[in-house]
């Protein structure tokens, strides 16, 4: 027996049906699919990243994200690995990148010198305007081979001395030569 529209927004149900037998035949609402390229996802990935912001990052990621560079998958597990990396490396940040024409992001450190070094790549899969693979993958050549934005431009300067906070001294950073 299937489920009758009394009016609209309430249903009928015969209370001796079986409630898990009864076919329900009200109509079903499409889950909202954002319409946004890998490229789009990279960027907001790395702002959020950026900005400290888990509540930006998880809400562009599927709750299945893949960590294969992990030991378990899903939002919550990478949301662990996020400020697991803040914590350990206060003055961690991303840049946007591309390695063989695909959207990545490079992670950088500052040295004792305040010098950026690449630290690792990040490489995304996306499907219906989600991320669903965040991985960092232990491969030199392809961290050396990204086209990368250099993390000492304008936009990043608020995050160049992330080092005074946790030992109170000022350093400045400069571009490795």
């Amino acid at each position: 027996m299937a489920i009758a529209p009394l009016e609209d927004g309430l249903w009928v149900v015969d209370a001796d049906d079986d409630p898990s037998a009864v076919e329900d035949d009200r109509p079903t609402e499409p889950q909202p699919v954002r319409d946004v390229d890998l490229e789009s996802l990279r960027d907001e990935f790395v702002d959020a990243f950026n900005a400290r912001n888990l509540d930006a990052v998880l809400a562009i990621v599927h709750e299945d994200v893949e960590t294969p560079d992990t030991t378990r998958d899903g939002a919550a597990n990478l949301a662990e690995e996020l400020e697991a990396i803040w914590e350990r490396s206060p003055g961690a940040l991303l840049t946007r990148a591309f390695l063989d024409d695909r959207a990545c992001a490079v992670a950088w450190r500052p040295d004792e010198d305040g010098c950026w070094c690449r630290a690792a790549l990040v490489c995304f899969d996306a499907d219906q305007g989600l991320l669903t693979v965040v991985a960092v993958p232990d491969d030199a050549d392809a961290l050396d081979r990204a086209e990368v934005e250099d993390p000492t431009g304008i936009e990043l300067e608020e995050w160049e001395d992330w080092s005074n906070w946790d030992r109170g001294e000022e350093t400045g950073s400069r571009k490795r030569q």
